[in-house]
């Protein structure tokens, strides 16, 4: 029989990572991190981290200039009149990173405590047995472990293959296009201050959705997020988001305007429509689980916080030696008493984008900072 993980974990972005970290570095367990990419690698996303993320995951403080691009003060949110709500501090409320360096970071973190970790390696099949369960990737091999936890995104095949998403679940999933431009640190200092403070559009172009524009040290992070249903129509209004912000100087005329961008599936609080997020020897966590905030498309700290409620039910399970999924329905307890109330609470919370219910948006905003 080949070797065999306590847990093989499909996916080494921040959910999976950091999951991965804590199996071995708090529990002492055996580890593999697959990913279909090589590290390090590129996602379409903000980058946005609330300062929570450093308050929960305090280990990561000691390395968080390497992390960081730039702590942001604060934010701006206007409606689909473009009246402009202003929430400014003094103190950091939280920071900007790049994805390629913070994913390679969590990753890096998690091998250097022991994780073994395969890259350029896609998985293609899942097979559960009763004695364990099995993983094929993309070149033939096949790894075995008591527990696999779904860390590969919003389409998730773990997910998929162990029957946990249904076909109705592609409803709750949103979509969005970013791109994100080099840019001078003058401009940025010049036209967003020092305090970069970040900037939400809600409703612009009578979208079901929201805008947003990030300053992040020497680079601009533009995007728009709506209905996975919007489709082209997001993409046509993401160029004129473009101009839009040309003309009020957010962008330097020396950035060219094009049309391509890159585009991504968003989660959106599809955790609480999920009819499970376990089956017999599998979890899911992250994008997978899909744990995305629907008001600020915030994810970062969600899909960080599921890898530890999950590797806190892995490890649960492997003590006992128990892995059917009425033992692993812990798991769905500990990660909903976690995070389910704030995603209830947002559910609904793109009706707040007109001018008229700012205040309220910015008290709903607030359970961020």
């Amino acid at each position: 029989m080949k070797d065999k993980y306590d847990v093989i974990i499909v996916g080494a972005g921040p959910a999976g990572s950091t999951a991965a970290f804590f199996l071995v570095n708090k529990f002492n367990r055996n580890v593999l991190l697959i990913d279909k990419a090589k590290f390090p690698r590129d996602k379409p996303c903000g980058g946005y981290l609330t300062s929570r993320v450093f308050k929960r995951f305090n280990y990561l403080c000691s390395e968080i200039d390497a992390i960081v691009e730039v702590p942001t003060y604060g934010s701006y949110f206007y409606g689909p009149d473009l009246s402009k709500l202003e929430w400014i501090k003094e103190i950091p409320v939280g920071y900007l990173v790049l994805r390629t360096k913070f994913d390679n970071y969590l990753k890096d973190l998690a091998v250097s405590h022991g994780v073994k970790f395969i890259e350029g390696s896609k998985v293609v099949d899942l097979l559960v047995k009763e004695e364990a369960a099995k993983v094929v990737v993309d070149n033939g091999n096949t790894y075995i472990a008591d527990i696999i936890i779904g860390a590969d995104g919003a389409r998730s095949e773990i997910a998929k293959k162990s029957k946990i998403y249904e076909k109705s679940d592609s409803l709750n999933k949103g979509l969005c296009v970013v791109n994100e431009f080099r840019v001078s640190e003058e401009f940025l200092d010049e036209i967003y201050g020092k305090n970069r403070p970040t900037h939400y559009f809600y409703g612009f172009e009578n979208i079901i959705g929201y805008s947003w524009v990030f300053p992040k040290r020497t680079h601009l992070n533009i995007g728009i997020g709506g209905p996975s249903s919007s489709g082209r129509e997001l993409g046509k209004k993401f160029s004129k988001f473009l101009n839009y912000l040309r003309e009020i100087n957010f962008l330097p005329d020396s950035i060219k305007l094009t049309s391509r961008f890159k585009a991504a599936m968003i989660p959106t609080s599809l955790a609480l429509y999920l009819n499970r997020s376990y089956s017999d020897r599998v979890l899911v966590v992250g994008d997978a689980l899909g744990v995305v905030s629907s008001v600020s498309g915030e994810g970062i700290y969600q899909s960080m916080a599921s890898g530890e409620d999950a590797a806190i039910a892995a490890n649960y399970a492997l003590t006992e030696l128990k892995f059917d999924s009425s033992f692993l329905q812990r798991y769905e307890k500990i990660w909903k008493k976690d995070l389910a109330s704030e995603l209830k609470t947002f559910g609904n919370i793109m009706q707040l984008g007109s001018s008229e219910k700012k205040d309220e948006l910015l008290e709903k905003m607030r359970i961020f900072f």
